[in-house]
């Protein structure tokens, strides 16, 4: 992911009016108002997947401070859009359209980009963690005067298959990649448009396709965070995803893998990625694919070449003859 702004990144003194510049800058602008903290931790990363935004918010601060998405700020930019806002720890207060919301940790909410809203970040030294994805509401085919009343509210927690869905976001905190670009669009649209349906009571809420794509992209997050485990088994990924090996199996029937062979692929690719980057260049192969779970360098170089047509070798001489961009 981008990092859009990170206040760690400058001076104390500085950090308050570069967080108010960072926030001007984002997708949606927001106003900040609020004495200057002492402390003050901001920092939002930004993805593009298809036609999803994903932002990932992290923040602390010793004093409250209040964001507002104004009219002046809509009628200078507005890029048409809905948004479903996760709180992974809870603590935000939100207002809009009249509903004024305190989220809990994994608390789902959605807004509107074109209206008017306010939110209210908390008082606290440990950080809070936010997952924000953004899409044109014409991905959703409802009108939007049917979902208006959703605005500004929350998605109850016993709306079946909310909670999937808020492991799946709070997945994209360390996933959502250009790598995982193909398979998560697909997921983003079935689990957005889906939510909002569920919430109306529509047929085709979140359909048993959308829980399979839901479940089935969890399971590919959790292999890419542990990548670097050499011992990871199907035993292991079926208990972090909360659910059973037999149906860990079952997902994978009509892809043509394995879990354990989506595995090697994922750590194949990773070690490809790695050999291309060149502030890896003068890492030893043998540090970088033991990095990615690989402990026998025979059986990697085995695997890379049948999976690549190449070796590890080749594909780090062919990236250092690339031209660097500033050279280009």
């Amino acid at each position: 992911m981008k990092v859009l702004y990170d206040t760690s990144t400058v001076r104390p003194p500085d950090r308050y009016e570069y967080y108010r510049a960072g926030a001007g800058a984002e997708l949606a602008p927001v106003a900040v108002r609020g004495r200057a903290p002492g402390l003050l931790l901001a920092v939002m990363s930004v993805t593009q997947i298809g036609n999803f935004t994903i932002e990932v918010v992290k923040w602390a601060a010793d004093s409250e401070i209040v964001t507002r998405r104004t009219d002046r700020l809509i009628k200078a930019c507005d890029p048409e859009c809905y948004r479903v806002l996760l709180s992974i720890d809870g603590g935000i207060r939100t207002e809009q359209a009249g509903s004024q919301v305190s989220y809990r940790a994994r608390d789902i909410g959605l807004f509107d980009l074109s209206r008017p809203w306010q939110t209210f970040h908390p008082i606290g030294h440990v950080p809070m963690r936010v997952v924000m994805v953004t899409f044109p509401r014409a991905l959703v085919p409802v009108a939007c005067g049917t979902i208006q009343p959703l605005v500004g509210t929350l998605m109850p927690r016993n709306l079946p298959g909310r909670s999937l869905i808020a492991q799946f976001l709070i997945g994209l905190t360390g996933t959502a990649t250009q790598e995982a670009a193909p398979d998560l669009a697909e997921v983003l649209g079935e689990c957005t448009a889906g939510l909002i349906r569920q919430r109306l009571g529509l047929p085709d809420g979140i359909t048993p396709r959308a829980r399979r794509l839901l479940r089935t992209a969890c399971v590919r997050a959790i292999i890419r965070r542990h990548l670097g485990n050499p011992a990871l088994d199907p035993d292991q990924i079926a208990k972090a995803a909360n659910i059973s090996p037999r149906y860990l199996h079952k997902l994978f029937q009509d892809t043509g893998l394995t879990p354990m062979k989506l595995l090697k692929r994922l750590r194949l690719e990773a070690c490809h990625r790695d050999l291309q980057d060149p502030a890896l260049s003068m890492t030893p192969v043998k540090d970088i694919i033991s990095a990615r779970g690989y402990l026998r360098p025979d059986q990697f170089a085995r695997d890379f070449k049948q999976l690549f047509g190449i070796s590890a070798t080749q594909v780090r001489q062919l990236a250092s003859q690339r031209p660097s961009r500033s050279e280009g």
